[in-house]
């Protein structure tokens, strides 16, 4: 059976446009942490509707929308609800508040707050279908605890994890920031902060040794939190590395295998034959993306001296195995 509703945590800088290809060539609408600028609010079934109005407002509110003869009120009021209900879950899922949520419109206002203050009730299920949402981190110890009980009863949402060799991710991470303007750093406020210090930084050796120094560099510790969700056994796991295929030093035969792994877990498997997914392998290595630089696999091997080995070995090298690079 399709998976209606899908979360993918994809670590900055792993690649995070290669899985919006897949996702959105797979029908998903996009939502959270990936830029979907180009992809308009998908319209919602009666059902959906709703599910949506009944999670966000009283018995009284739907009733009176149920008698308003205005068609533009009733779209207004479900507009309103979706967007409480995605506001609210950016905040339960541990985003950063960004520009992907923004405000101004006083009852939309009302409702997400109302939405927040529920100690409980509240399902990610009840947040449209056919959506998949990005984020680039999933910390156990901060994301709502209520959602990680519906995930373990239900095995809903369908979640990925996305990552990358760590030493490229913070190779990526630096030329990144560096080359980024303050409004191009995608609303996180640690890029713009050290957007700032590694732009007045002129050797790149030098600005590799502040991110594998610096304990707040943006990513830094992304690695040890995403741990519980490398080990978990209903967590699907996704590479750079497999998924890039041969425009950026992988192999298409290992592309086509890491996609069918993909559309086998969220039960597309016999919607897709080989065709298909060759034809959705040749969209992944989208150059047009929003974050994309050179896209290659191993990049960090030009770049890291003898001391930025030393470096990173005394800080992530046990994680390497862990996540089954060497």
């Amino acid at each position: 059976m399709r998976a209606e509703h899908v979360l993918v945590v994809s670590l900055r800088k792993s690649g995070t446009h290669l899985l919006k290809e897949v996702v959105s060539g797979l029908g998903y609408a996009l939502n959270g942490a990936v830029s979907s600028a180009d992809a308009g609010p998908r319209p919602l079934g009666r059902p959906a509707a709703l599910r949506v109005l009944d999670a966000v407002y009283t018995s009284e509110e739907i009733a009176g929308l149920k008698r308003s003869r205005d068609r533009g009120e009733i779209d207004r009021g479900v507009g309103r609800a979706v967007t409480a209900l995605n506001r609210a879950w950016w905040q339960r899922l541990g985003m950063p508040r960004t520009a992907a949520a923004p405000g101004g419109d006083p009852m939309t206002d009302l409702l997400t707050a109302r939405e927040l203050a529920r100690p409980s009730g509240y399902r990610f299920d009840d947040l449209p279908g056919g959506v998949c949402w990005f984020t680039h981190d999933l910390d156990l110890t901060g994301v709502d605890e209520n959602f990680l009980l519906e995930w373990s009863r239900a095995d809903s949402p369908k979640i990925i994890l996305n990552y990358r060799d760590p030493r490229d991710v913070l190779l990526s991470m630096v030329n990144f920031l560096t080359e980024k303007d303050a409004g191009r750093l995608g609303g996180f406020p640690d890029h713009v902060v050290y957007g700032d210090i590694l732009k007045q930084v002129p050797d790149v050796r030098e600005r590799i040794g502040i991110a594998l120094t610096d304990p707040g560099f943006p990513g830094g510790d992304s690695f040890e939190r995403a741990l519980w969700l490398l080990r978990h056994p209903r967590v699907c796991k996704v590479t750079f590395e497999a998924l890039v295929g041969p425009d950026g030093g992988g192999s298409t035969a290992v592309q086509a295998a890491e996609i069918e792994k993909i559309t086998d877990f969220l039960g597309l498997a016999d919607d897709m034959d080989a065709a298909d997914r060759e034809a959705l392998g040749r969209r992944v290595f989208n150059r047009d993306s929003y974050t994309f630089r050179s896209g290659r696999t191993g990049s960090w091997h030009k770049q890291f001296t003898p001391e930025h080995h030393a470096l990173f070995e005394r800080r992530y090298g046990y994680l390497l195995p862990l996540y089954g690079y060497e």
